[in-house]
């Protein structure tokens, strides 16, 4: 089991709300999640010690940050804080905003040419806070929080404010963090795609305690989960490792729990992990393994549960290889075509969708 680096058991009472979380934040990227109002910034602002109120036990590798009478302020705690709104001074340059994280530094941390490398910020140095785009403001908040030298990454939905488009060009940089300075950290979002773009583990919250804490793909696959992750259609998460490229066929080979997948050409190295989404909507069961060439990956699965749901539909869990989870979706009349029933074996057509590298 991975070691804890920080640990902790908070509480917290105002009026109308009570944080009571429990939990331990590990090496890489452990994304927080849940609903708005459910207690995730004041978790984080008690963790950085910023609620003088808040009582409870948070202990780090260096020391105990707070115990009974024990509170370490701010500044020894060596948190990095990055928030939605990316607060740099106006009236400082790039160059400048980055200088005042330097300065502020008590420790060891990343040193300066592997910030602006690893976050591409040289470009950037002679620039005006008022000219940068959202994502370029997000990027020095980034690189000016690690050159303090922290030994703890507090994230508080910093891409929230971007579109799409810059969050999937944001994304890589923050996953880097954790294996190119060794520093964890603790991501508070509500949206899906970031949790399975960026993290390693996931916290979920709800009304101010933390309800699971697992790796991503564990939280993402389990039934009993889903409502808390809200509106989502029944999910496996998988990871997969490439083996092999066909640059004639343009196809990506990759070794699952389940099997080889062949997928169209993708933008990795062999070697590589990349996370897998597999959706009910992307699994089609079939008697015999089909004939049709373009039929990229069928592989054989045993029917393991059957649940009924509404409107004539049947959920189904399935295990494809030695330990894959898969869940589908059918209507009663074709299950009862299929003869379906826990144990049957039959054939699976998916199409999974890569979500990211995760390493």
């Amino acid at each position: 089991m991975t070691r804890a680096v920080l640990s902790f058991n908070c509480q917290l009472q105002r009026p109308g709300f009570r944080l009571d979380a429990s939990g331990t934040l590990q090496p890489g990227v452990t994304a927080l999640f849940g609903g708005s109002g459910c207690g995730k910034t004041t978790l984080l602002r008690c963790l950085a010690g910023l609620e003088r109120n808040s009582a409870g036990q948070i202990e780090h590798d260096s020391g105990v940050w707070q115990s009974g009478r024990v509170h370490i302020p701010v500044y020894q705690r060596r948190v990095g804080l990055v928030f939605q709104d990316t607060r740099l001074f106006s009236h400082l340059s790039v160059r400048q905003n980055l200088a005042y994280g330097e300065q502020r530094r008590t420790g060891d941390g990343p040193s300066r040419p592997e910030v602006l490398d690893t976050l591409g910020l040289d470009g950037l140095l002679d620039r005006w806070p008022d000219s940068l785009s959202g994502g370029e403001a997000q990027r020095v908040a980034l690189g000016r929080a690690l050159l303090a030298g922290p030994r703890v990454l507090l994230m508080d939905e910093p891409l929230a404010a971007l579109d799409y488009g810059r969050r999937r060009r944001i994304m890589p940089l923050i996953r880097a963090i954790p294996r190119r300075f060794g520093i964890p950290c603790l991501y508070v979002t509500h949206a899906h795609n970031e949790v399975l773009e960026l993290a390693d583990r996931v916290m979920l919250m709800d009304k101010g305690c933390i309800t699971a804490h697992d790796r991503v793909d564990v939280v993402f696959s389990s039934p009993a989960h889903w409502l808390a992750l809200g509106d989502m259609e029944p999910t496996a998460i998988w990871e997969g490792r490439v083996v092999a490229r066909d640059n004639d066929w343009g196809l990506t080979t990759l070794a699952t729990d389940a099997g080889r997948l062949r997928l169209p050409e993708l933008s990795v190295q062999r070697g590589d992990r990349v996370r897998l989404r597999v959706s009910a909507s992307h699994v089609v069961l079939l008697d015999d393994p089909p004939t049709a060439s373009g039929a990229l990956n069928a592989m054989p699965v045993v029917v393991k549960n059957i649940v009924t749901e509404a409107n004539e539909a049947l959920r189904l869990e399935l295990q494809a290889g030695s330990r894959a989870r898969l869940w589908t979706q059918v209507h009663r009349q074709s299950a009862a075509s299929l003869q379906l029933e826990p144990g049957r074996r039959l054939q699976a057509l998916i199409k999974p969708q890569v979500i990211g590298v995760t390493d």
